[in-house]
């Protein structure tokens, strides 16, 4: 909840307890207070009566008075108003009662008349209880009627008091809420004596987040390009030591010796290409940071850069004798260039990798609603179903650094998708493909607002048998 709304409801349900608990004290107070005025008002009344000499037989009233008697001689009524009945109203004792007569409860006082010269004379004056109810519920009402109808402006008070008084929150929630991803610059708002602790504490993490993202990309991007260099000169070293060995190697009459004093060159030449893709990798999944993906996001024709990545690796493609198709209309995405690229890229290329020779690649997209999705499939073994959470997890490959393959990999590659499609809000999914029965990575990518959503023939690429034009 909110804390202006609790704040408001805090303070309102306060305020109406704190009402509810006076209206209760009120009540019984102004109960106490009515009863002691109208047992006043029946002794007076009883000393006037007995003061008057009032005729014998019912006295009539010309209004219904709130007020009955009786004047008791002997005890036997003499004297009644036209409200009393002819009975007693109750025992001839000295003091106040209560009793029930004419359908009502009754407050009454006895008082023995003592300046009459007949003994054993009495009056009896009575008084609806209701009418000292009413009076003090008039009263509660009186007092609590024009707090209850103020209670809507109380609550608007209430807050606007609270609104004002959390406004440097706002302000704070505001700034917060305006600030792009990259943008860990400090604080610069006016705050109240409260804030400003919070405040400074948050400068003083985005100052920390700020030195850790720095240290952590300057790492990610020295080891790197750093690495690289060392890598190339090994290569290089490998293949001369590997020629000399040939060189030296060529006059042994022992032949069947050969393949097995070139393994070890063989093996060592894997590794340093495997360090070289790792090193290639760490560098792109470097690159691709949210920062750098919204600073840079534009409007992709998604076909266009198909057919780039497809371009790029064709020579590959073709060297393993794979037949590779594209089927896809002019269809824009919102994303930025080089991460869908490298998306692209590690895509088409894992299935050229691990599709085995004379295969097939179908890369296809097309839209649906507002919504495009890329296929990409292959004739490869493809993955197990349990495998399917796990390859996207970093440096994890299926069959772990022995593959089936023999493909040289770090177990980057899909992780790196699943971070660029993550970057753009899009979804994958990995299946077997209905079509070619090895493994079909789906993503689904929203699509751009001026997409021109042309139902265009689809463009199909050579066969790499063939000498056509592929781009």
């Amino acid at each position: 909840m909110p804390i202006r709304r609790y704040l408001v409801l805090m303070l309102l349900s306060i305020i109406t307890l704190v009402i509810f608990v006076s209206a209760i004290q009120g009540y019984k107070a102004s109960m106490r207070k009515a009863e002691s005025v109208f047992d006043n008002e029946l002794v007076s009344l009883a000393q006037v009566i007995t003061a008057v000499q009032l005729p014998k037989g019912v006295i009539t009233h010309q209004t219904t008075s709130n007020f009955a008697y009786q004047i008791v001689l002997a005890n036997q009524v003499v004297t009644r108003s036209d409200n009393a009945p002819n009975r007693l109203i109750n025992a001839l004792n000295t003091g106040f009662k209560e009793s029930n007569f004419l359908g009502k409860r009754w407050r009454t006082y006895t008082n023995k008349i003592t300046n009459n010269s007949a003994t054993n004379a009495w009056v009896i004056i009575a008084q609806p209880l209701k009418q000292r109810f009413d009076l003090a519920e008039g009263i509660i009402l009186s007092a609590v009627t024009p707090i209850i109808l103020v209670m809507p402006l109380l609550a608007l008070i209430i807050s606007l008091a609270v609104r004002q008084g959390l406004k440097p929150l706002t302000f704070l929630t505001r700034a917060l809420r305006n600030k792009k991803a990259n943008d860990l610059s400090p604080l610069t708002i006016s705050s109240s004596t409260e804030l400003a602790p919070v405040i400074e504490t948050l400068n003083e993490l985005f100052l920390r987040l700020s030195l850790s993202f720095e240290r952590e990309k300057q790492f990610a991007s020295d080891a790197a390009h750093e690495l690289r260099t060392p890598l190339s000169v090994l290569k290089i070293n490998v293949y001369n030591l590997q020629q000399s060995f040939n060189n030296v190697i060529i006059a042994d009459s022992d032949k069947r010796a050969t393949p097995l004093l070139l393994l070890p060159f063989q093996q060592l030449e894997q590794s340093v290409e495997r360090m070289a893709h790792v090193v290639d990798q760490i560098l792109t999944l470097n690159r691709t940071n949210p920062e750098q993906i919204l600073a840079e996001s534009a409007v992709l024709n998604l076909q266009v850069l198909l057919q780039a990545c497809i371009s790029e690796l064709y020579p590959y493609i073709a060297s393993r004798g794979h037949n590779i198709e594209l089927n896809s209309a002019p269809l824009n995405i919102l994303g930025n260039r080089f991460a869908i690229g490298i998306l692209l890229k590690n895509l088409i290329a894992n299935a050229a990798k691990y599709t085995p020779d004379n295969g097939k690649i179908l890369v296809s997209c097309r839209q649906e609603k507002n919504k495009l999705i890329l296929r990409v499939e292959d004739s490869g073994p493809g993955i197990a179903a349990a495998e399917y959470a796990r390859v996207f997890d970093r440096f994890y490959r299926v069959g772990g650094d022995s593959h089936n393959s023999k493909v040289i990999g770090c177990g980057l590659g899909l992780s790196i998708v699943k971070h660029i499609v993550e970057l753009h809000q899009a979804n994958i999914s990995l299946s077997r493909s209905k079509a070619l029965s090895g493994l079909c990575v789906k993503i689904v990518f929203l699509a751009a607002e001026n997409n021109s959503c042309i139902n265009a023939s689809a463009n199909k690429l050579p066969s790499s048998k063939s000498k056509g034009d592929y781009s």
